[in-house]
């Protein structure tokens, strides 16, 4: 039975290697894509120490395993009616290559999921007008749905409560949960973006399935520059707490859905370096990776953006 509908997984993409030209070649197309300008040689280096810190990003092949997961998640509901595909927005492969592929493919419809589970016109919203924009430029259009905002999805909070749960077992008392979220330019907030706004509705939803009492939220991995970025940053709120007593806390990045460069290198070497200094206990929860509830998530999205029943 030939596949009727489509499924383009979209993640932000990372280096293959830890090689100069591949990690030049990531760099140089998302910097050709914000600033219209090549990387420099001290942007280059900054980004390939970062990368060799955490041995190399495994954002590429957990993405490749989402792909495969989800693929066999669907087939065991409804055989042969989707094919998975995979796609990158700033490295091989990209996303305007992928798109063509389906399209050549004979499919005639297909359903489009950016791995990010907060809105925006800087986030998610910008893969799926990569996907509009290449379509129409296709000989053979594809009939394209867009996943819906899944930031209160129950199978979303689920996965997270389930994490932050299993992380507090450890814990004889209980530590201030720190929710985070990857900043964007301060910007956005002058078009009325839901991603600031839904990322405080999923800590409060989760705070309230934990049963927490000490908590707040926080921004990470801003960009730098000269223009102002979402805010509190996560180190002023670490140091702020624990300027009032609090000296053990629990991150839990649900801005987030896999290990890669702003995890293992952001939280867990950067952040970590912080906290040693401070004098803090810093741990933070398992990624979500491939994991099971995550799979039958991104494959209720796509059965929901299927138009073809």
């Amino acid at each position: 039975m030939a596949s009727s509908v489509g499924a383009l997984i979209m993640a932000y993409g990372s280096p293959f290697s830890l090689d100069e030209k591949d990690v030049f070649e990531y760099l140089r197309h998302i910097l050709m894509h914000y600033r219209k300008a090549e990387p420099t040689q001290e942007e280059l280096q900054n980004l390939k120490d970062r990368y060799a810190a955490i041995g190399g990003s495994p954002l590429y092949s957990i993405t490749e395993q989402i792909a495969e997961a989800v693929q066999d998640t669907l087939d065991m509901e409804s055989p042969g009616r989707f094919k998975v595909f995979m796609a990158m927005k700033h490295s091989p492969p990209l996303i305007e290559d992928v798109v063509k592929k389906i399209s050549d493919s004979g499919l005639k419809q297909a359903v489009a999921v950016a791995l990010a589970p907060f809105r925006s016109r800087l986030s998610s919203d910008a893969y799926y007008e990569i996907v509009r924009h290449t379509n129409d430029q296709l000989d053979r259009p594809l009939q394209w749905s867009y996943a819906g905002d899944w930031h209160l999805h129950p199978l979303f909070l689920e996965l997270w409560s389930r994490s932050i749960e299993e992380a507090l077992r450890k814990y004889d008392e209980a530590p201030m949960v720190i929710f985070t979220n990857h900043s964007l330019p301060a910007r956005i907030q002058e078009w009325d973006d839901p991603y600031a706004r839904q990322f405080e509705m999923t800590a409060q939803a989760l705070a309230k399935m934990c049963g927490l009492t000490r908590w707040t939220s926080a921004f990470q991995s801003d960009g730098g520059g000269n223009q102002p970025w979402l805010g509190p940053r996560l180190l002023d709120v670490i140091l702020e707490a624990k300027a009032a007593g609090t000296v053990t806390f629990l991150l839990a990045p649900i801005g987030f859905l896999m290990d890669h460069l702003e995890i293992l290198y952001d939280l867990d070497v950067e952040e970590q370096a912080e906290a040693k200094k401070a004098g803090i206990s810093l741990e933070r929860t398992a990624m979500p990776n491939h994991h099971p509830l995550l799979m039958s998530l991104l494959a209720n999205l796509i059965r929901e953006g299927s138009t073809d029943d």
